[in-house]
């Protein structure tokens, strides 16, 4: 299954689907300190990325 992960903070929902087989399709998650450690955490290289849920930022 193909997922977004959402208000991710440092990515515990992630790991979990991750870990099933499941694959992430992008990531929104407002606060900077979080998405940096997310991103270090995690390949997100060619992922959607949203920093912020209203549909704001996005790089």
């Amino acid at each position: 299954m193909k997922f977004l992960d959402l208000f991710v903070g440092i990515g515990g929902f992630r790991l979990g689907m991750e870990s099933q087989g499941h694959k992430c399709l992008g990531f929104c998650e407002i606060d900077k300190f979080a998405r940096t450690s997310y991103k270090a955490m995690f390949n997100t290289e060619g992922e959607i990325e949203y920093h912020d849920i209203k549909g704001g930022h996005r790089p």
